[in-house]
């Protein structure tokens, strides 16, 4: 948070951090107190304790399948929920979700349902807040080289690489590029869409 913030103001913007829970109601609604939003990015997530972790389903436990939704998809419904009084019209919800939902990768299902459920809820809340003037789209990002998916190992990014018809590693700041462009006034007209954000691993 203070790291973004040092960003930002190094390239003579203003920004303020506010920590908060994504699974927590209450602590949503201070988060986005007395604000003015023009954009909301949901992008909080629980990965990186699946990476090294992969297992069938009927080996999920009841606690680890509630712990990876409270987060993945709660915290998207609690967080839009809480930031909409403060949108303005124009405004824009970005949700991230995942390509894993098109693909149905194996070994986290609590994870793909997860995301899947950002999916379905961008398309719905596009739906209901189309009469407000506010947007709301989902960024399918393929496998990206982040810290978190570092701990899977350079064999599974591999696996993956073979896989993409563009023999690229997709970093964050790849997928932040698609983030800004459904956040900003060039997709003025896009809402409900999934953006798959891959170099050719997915079509649909």
């Amino acid at each position: 948070g203070s790291e973004t913030v040092e960003l930002v103001e190094g390239d003579g913007g203003s920004a303020e951090f506010r920590e908060g829970d994504v699974t927590d109601e209450a602590s949503m609604r201070s988060v986005f107190e007395g604000l003015d939003l023009d954009v909301l990015v949901n992008n909080a997530g629980y990965y990186a304790p699946l990476v090294t972790d992969k297992k069938r389903f009927d080996e999920i436990s009841a606690d680890e399948w509630d712990t990876v939704l409270d987060v993945n998809a709660k915290g998207v419904f609690l967080a839009s929920k809480e930031a909409l009084p403060h949108i303005g019209e124009r405004g824009s919800i970005v949700n991230i979700s995942s390509s894993v939902v098109s693909l149905g990768v194996p070994g986290f299902l609590h994870y793909v349902a997860s995301k899947g459920a950002v999916l379905a809820m961008t398309r719905a809340m596009a739906t209901e807040l189309g009469d407000l003037d506010v947007r709301v789209n989902a960024v399918m990002p393929a496998y990206t080289w982040s810290e978190a998916s570092q701990q899977a190992g350079e064999d599974y990014l591999q696996n993956h690489l073979e896989k993409q018809d563009i023999d690229r590693v997709v970093r964050p700041e790849d997928i932040a590029g698609v983030v800004a462009f459904l956040a900003g006034p060039d997709s003025g007209i896009m809402t409900g869409q999934a953006v798959n954000a891959d170099p050719g691993l997915t079509y649909y």
